[in-house]
């Protein structure tokens, strides 16, 4: 290796020390104010420089990107149209039937039939932003939405009625059965005997449009629900299922019908009740082997006596219902029995006849008479009108045995037939021209509001609800609503 002449340059080196150690201070300082200087000058060159290079820079910057955004806005485009709505906008106005030979093909493969594609797309030449432009894949997810074909499907005939058509035969029987479990899921499957439907079906293949493919589980809800419309009404405060029913004109049959998942017996306010019973486009029957215990009814067998009217009766023996196992085949059409054939009966208690006493005299006119008859015959006065106890007492008391037939005093209208506090049951009949009975104390009532009674006719029975010490009844007679001495009315004229 050769070696460095490095004592030369150390020399060289010592030698400039030397020389700059001989100079004088002042000289020193000028040389390093000169140094000084000159930093300055460059680095101030070099920032003006710099500065305008920013500039320059800047200003090209924001002309380029004017120039290229200009340039984003004039790009040519087309824009695909179906029905006069814009699809999307794509650079290639032949893309779009490439894309739609690659859609039927997809759809041919997966139907495993010819497929006929409808291409009533519209291509229009358009301006479009880059970003705006759709890709390939995107199209094609746009077409595969859109695009109108022809396919085979498998329509539902009912009664050769077509109800809806499904992609294939698996499906349309799947919805068939979907319709049967709809109306059998409720019974006991080992009850069932057999399944079957009221009206023909028939699966036929069919060429339709895309368009009218329906989902299986769409279609047979559609079936259940039919075509009556739906109406709603919202249960308020004292409804009950029987008053909803008669002022919609509805059966109570028919409206628990049309609310299969709602208990008749506990319905709240505000619950949502329908009012149409739903009519299928198909009906289930369900034929089913019972075997259960079953109520008999029983006979009634009337004596007519000439003492009484006719629309007045005694029941002398009450009947009794009898229990009796049987074995049967009952037909259900959508929930609702429709026919029942009896295989075997076995009685394991007989009904008891009932045995009543009625008239077969026609009874007096159901309006006031005039005149007060004593309404519990044979009985005595317990308690007459007046001051009694330090109180007041409104009516007369008149006792006899509990269960005592009483009578209307007179014909009229009942206004009121229930509970009423310290009465007890009781009764209110008007029999016109400001003239009331009441009659209190009742064990039994036999009639209602509203209706209408003759004279002498049965309308409770003696009893002590309410405030009473024994069986008697409280009678009462109002005239233009203030009390009056009854005493003074029965077995007279009251106006």
């Amino acid at each position: 290796m050769k070696k460095l002449n490095l004592p030369l340059i150390k020399s060289n080196i010592t030698e400039s020390g030397k020389i700059f150690k001989q100079l004088p201070e002042s000289k020193i300082r000028q040389v390093f104010n000169f140094k000084t200087s000159l930093t300055k000058r460059v680095k101030g060159s070099i920032a003006l420089f710099c500065a305008t290079t920013l500039v320059l820079g800047t200003s090209y910057a924001s002309s380029y990107l004017k120039t290229h955004e200009s340039n984003v806005f004039s790009t040519d485009s087309f824009t695909i149209l179906k029905d006069g709505k814009e699809l999307c906008k794509v650079r290639d106005s032949e893309i779009l039937d490439s894309l739609l030979l690659e859609l039927e093909d997809n759809l041919e493969k997966s139907y495993k039939h010819d497929i006929e594609i409808d291409n009533n797309f519209e291509i229009v030449k358009s301006k479009a932003k880059d970003k705006d432009i759709a890709s390939d894949k995107n199209l094609y997810g746009i077409l595969e939405e859109n695009v109108d074909y022809c396919i085979l499907g498998y329509a539902i005939n009912v009664d050769g009625e077509q109800v809806g058509i499904v992609n294939s035969e698996s499906e349309a029987k799947n919805v068939i059965e979907e319709v049967k479990n709809y109306f059998t899921k409720n019974y006991d499957e080992k009850t069932i005997v057999n399944v079957d439907t009221a009206e023909k079906v028939e699966v036929k293949q069919v060429k339709a449009s895309n368009k009218e493919i329906t989902k299986k589980d769409e279609l047979a809800n559609y079936i259940i629900k039919g075509t009556d419309e739906e109406q709603k009404y919202v249960v308020e405060e004292g409804d009950t299922y029987w008053t909803i029913a008669e002022y919609f004109n509805m059966t109570l049959d028919e409206l628990i019908t049309a609310n299969p998942n709602s208990d008749p017996d506990h319905i709240q306010i505000g619950d949502e009740l329908n009012l149409v019973v739903p009519k299928p486009f198909l009906n289930v029957k369900v034929t089913r082997k019972i075997k259960q215990e079953e109520r008999t009814p029983y006979e009634t067998v009337y004596n007519k006596v000439s003492y009484m009217f006719n629309d007045e009766q005694v029941i002398d023996k009450k009947g009794e219902y009898g229990i009796s196992e049987i074995e049967a085949l009952v037909t259900d059409q959508n929930g609702i029995q429709i026919a029942k054939e009896t295989l075997s009966e076995k009685v394991i208690t007989a009904p008891v006849t009932e045995i009543v006493t009625t008239g077969i005299q026609d009874p007096p006119p159901k309006k006031g008479t005039g005149y007060f008859i004593n309404p519990l015959p044979g009985s005595y006065i317990s308690s007459r009108f007046g001051s009694r106890s330090g109180g007041f007492h409104l009516g007369q008391d008149m006792a006899k045995a509990a269960g005592s037939s009483i009578q209307a005093a007179d014909g009229g209208t009942v206004t009121y037939a229930g509970w009423s506090g310290t009465y007890g049951y009781m009764v209110d009949i008007d029999h016109g021209g400001g003239f009331t009975t009441r009659y209190a104390h009742c064990s039994e009532l036999y009639v209602s509001v509203g209706e209408k009674v003759y004279q002498g006719k049965a309308i409770a029975a003696v009893g002590s609800t309410g405030l009473a010490s024994g069986p008697h009844l409280h009678f009462e007679v109002r005239k233009y609503g203030s009390v009056v001495n009854p005493s003074s009315y029965i077995g007279t004229q009251y106006r």
